[in-house]
């Protein structure tokens, strides 16, 4: 029987979500052969934003956002509540012309993944022969999923000068306050370039209009590259999606600083992250997902940001 073209399908959703789950997902499906862009599969991934996830594997000819989907009357936004995630059925997509002959890998009942995560392969999946493996973590799955879409090494040079020998990337979480990055920055010498990653870049930019040495950006592409950089040599974040790309993307030589803030730390990762990180690596890709860590850079955890903001590291 002839193959049909596949359309995997990973919905809006929050960003860590996105990261650990569905897009551990993709990675495993390419790996074992089950997606190719050669036979013509397709992944479609819900925010335009996210589309450089996959077009570093992938043939970024053979990657689509939800807004290139005519019709679609839904806004297309990252969701913030569970509320608004979108429950988009597969038989919606065979709907489009460009996919009628597609077989559909609906990925939206991995969308949002609970703490104890006890998710199994779904229907669609094993329709093309794919199951959720009882061990995913080796050198392949670490090399795919490590494969991003970067900016080139122009368009990082608008950003940071290639005369700055490092900087410090501050990622500045919807809704913190500007007091707690003030903190932040208060940290270090004025001389250290500080690079703030936030999603109102306009606004959080006039606040801190006169303050030396500080870059803001809003695009996720760039942050994703410039954490990648060997000059990068530290990233402070709250504990959430938008700081753990960096588990993907930073390396070696950088270090993680996360506190808790909007996200207690109910579970004492500041003690244990150490066990979960391991625990991560075993078992399959929703085993501890939040603490994968294909990158290799080092991760210390706060249980708040005066505790951050006290320590003399």
């Amino acid at each position: 029987m002839t193959r049909k073209s596949r359309l995997i399908v990973v919905p809006p959703q929050h960003l860590g979500h996105e990261l650990h789950v569905g897009r551990s997902i993709v990675c495993d499906m390419f790996k074992g052969g089950f997606i190719s862009s050669e036979l013509g599969d397709v992944i479609i991934t819900g925010l335009s934003d996210r589309k450089f996830f996959y077009e570093g594997f992938f043939d970024p000819t053979r990657v689509m956002d939800f807004s290139q989907l005519p019709g679609l009357q839904n806004p297309i936004r990252p969701p913030k509540t569970l509320d608004e995630y979108l429950n988009i059925e597969s038989d919606f997509f065979l709907k489009f012309p460009i996919f009628e002959n597609f077989q559909i890998i609906n990925l939206k009942d991995y969308a949002a993944p609970q703490t104890y995560c006890t998710l199994t392969t779904s229907d669609e999946m094993r329709e093309i022969g794919y199951n959720i493996p009882p061990r995913y973590y080796d050198e392949e799955f670490k090399k795919i999923s490590k494969n991003f879409n970067f900016i080139s090494k122009n368009e990082v040079e608008t950003i940071v000068s290639n005369s700055c020998q490092l900087f410090i990337v501050i990622h500045h979480r919807y809704g913190s306050s500007i007091d707690a990055l003030l903190k932040i920055c208060a940290k270090f010498p004025i001389e250290v370039l500080k690079i703030v990653f936030t999603s109102n870049a306009p606004e959080l930019s006039l606040q801190l209009n006169g303050t030396q040495n500080i870059s803001v950006i809003d695009n996720l592409r760039t942050y994703a590259t410039l954490l990648q950089d060997e000059r990068c040599k530290l990233l402070i974040s709250e504990w959430s999606g938008g700081g753990q790309i960096s588990q993907y993307t930073l390396g070696p030589h950088g270090v993680v600083w996360y506190y808790y803030d909007h996200y207690p730390d109910v579970f004492n990762f500041t003690m244990t992250h150490k066990i979960w990180e391991l625990n991560a690596t075993l078992g399959n890709y929703f085993n501890c997902w939040d603490f994968k860590c294909p990158s290799g850079c080092r991760i210390q955890h706060f249980s708040n940001l005066d505790s951050l903001i006290r320590w003399p590291g």
